[in-house]
């Protein structure tokens, strides 16, 4: 079939060769394909004007001459309901926040056992603990102060 499509191309097919040859075109792609590739190598010889080299300009002058669209998508009831969800995440938030702002001190804290001790022993915890954060400060990944401010506190603390 080959030779029928460059006789075809070539004005040279006999009339009753067409009709089996465009049979044969509609069902094999492989003999589309060799008709694109003839029909471009035809263009490039005759160097004809819609072989176009910048196919970018063109593109870019359709993509131009489309209108634009300037309306919200159409929401559907997930995306209500991401709304909302998101919304009462907030008030959530908000009520919470409030009410450790708000609520009543209470006299209890998780440092009991160290309020039970005598006055010279919870001081000598106390030296003993600040001893322990000046040694270890250094390696303290909270400590984001660099130089001898971070020690600032933990002097303030002992006088």
């Amino acid at each position: 079939m080959t030779n029928e499509l460059s006789s075809m191309l070539d004005n040279e097919l006999d009339a009753d060769q067409y009709s089996p040859l465009l049979k044969a075109l509609r069902t094999q792609a492989e003999l589309r394909s060799k008709l694109d590739s003839y029909l471009l190598i035809g263009d490039a010889l005759r160097s004809s004007d819609n072989l176009s080299t910048n196919l970018t300009a063109s593109v870019m002058a359709r993509l131009d001459a489309e209108p634009t669209v300037l309306a919200p998508p159409k929401q559907s009831s997930a995306g209500t309901f991401r709304n909302l969800a998101a919304l009462a995440a907030s008030l959530t938030g908000v009520a919470v926040v409030g009410w450790l702002a708000f609520a009543p001190a209470t006299q209890t804290t998780p440092l009991q056992p160290v309020a039970k001790l005598t006055k010279p022993e919870a001081v000598a915890t106390s030296e003993r603990m600040q001893e322990y954060l000046m040694a270890h400060q250094a390696y303290s990944p909270s400590s984001r102060i660099q130089g001898g401010a971070s020690y600032i506190r933990t002097i303030s603390t002992s006088r």
